[in-house]
């Protein structure tokens, strides 16, 4: 079957997929249509409305081609694929797209894709060809209904970490957002917001809101008369430095030359280092808080 060289174009540009109004458009009839989505026809049915214009197995990148083309033009890809396309790590599994389209777009959910229907449209961005909400948004719809607190903090401390939000965009975008599914995500951004960049962070901060004789440190913020250097957490009036120390952050390559400057320059400043591990913070609550509780005791300062 010969394909209008129009439309030949609109496959080449939508990575295979076209729709059926534009196989219309284009000159091609009803009857070549069906013809071409028979047994022995090169198309296949991606969704209702939305053909694949060769045979063979699809890729993601036509998931989610496919899906944008059945949920219309104003269709913005969001959630966890997108945030592998803007390169996040601790992205949950993806279980489908999730797609946002304005109120006016009366698409269902499909197996391929979850169709959010969404009052403020987010202002799109290209990622590779592709319209994606942007970076605040799509780590927010990643962590709906999420089952793990842990994996929540992971999405949105990473995000705030890479510079690809702000704790003020997610604040606002969550503010934005249908609640429902949410709840993780709110407290996720609390944290954010308090300075954690990381889910061991959080769960470090939880230990210590805990413990009613521990005050809160600064999370993630220069140290006084040091600018370029910013720990996870301290403790000013003890001068004392809490470093959360993830094995796979400051045990390969060249990560313990970089952790033994950093000890170094801190000692330099009069800085004492309390190192705390992931592991611990889970499995050894208690001693963690202690140990912390002890630090402090130790390098108060005297009262004038």
């Amino acid at each position: 079957m010969e394909i209008p060289p129009q439309l030949q174009d609109l496959a080449d540009a939508q990575d295979g997929l076209i729709t059926r109004r534009q196989a219309l458009a284009t000159g091609l009839s009803p009857a070549a249509i069906r013809h071409a989505l028979g047994r022995r026809g090169p198309w296949q049915r991606f969704v209702s409305g939305v053909y694949v214009t060769f045979g063979g197995p699809l890729q993601e990148r036509h998931q989610v081609r496919g899906a944008l083309l059945y949920a219309g033009g104003e269709a913005l890809l969001s959630g966890p694929v997108a945030c592998r396309g803007y390169g996040l790590r601790y992205v949950p599994e993806a279980r489908g797209v999730v797609i946002l389209v304005p109120p006016h777009v009366r698409r269902a959910s499909v197996a391929v894709a979850t169709i959010h229907r969404v009052h403020s449209m987010p202002v799109a961005r290209s990622v590779r060809g592709i319209p994606c909400a942007p970076p605040e948004r799509a780590a927010i719809d990643a962590t709906r209904d999420a089952g793990s607190l842990r994996d929540v903090r992971a999405v949105l401390c990473e995000v705030v970490q890479r510079g690809q939000a702000t704790p003020e965009r997610l604040s606002d975008e969550l503010n934005r957002m249908d609640p429902r599914g949410l709840k993780l995500a709110r407290q996720a951004v609390r944290d954010v917001r308090a300075g954690c960049r990381s889910a061991p962070e959080c769960e470090l901060r939880d230990l210590i809101k805990r413990a009613a004789d521990l005050d809160e440190p600064v999370w993630n913020q220069p140290l006084p008369g040091a600018p370029d250097t910013v720990p996870d957490g301290y403790y000013e009036d003890v001068r004392l430095v809490l470093e959360v120390e993830s094995l796979e952050w400051h045990r390969f390559g060249d990560a313990p030359e970089m952790t033994e400057r950093r000890r170094a320059r801190l000692a330099s400043l009069g800085w004492r280092v309390l190192p705390v591990s992931p592991r611990r913070i889970r499995e050894e609550p208690a001693a963690v808080v202690a140990e912390i509780r002890a630090a402090r005791a130790r390098f108060q300062r005297p009262a004038a």
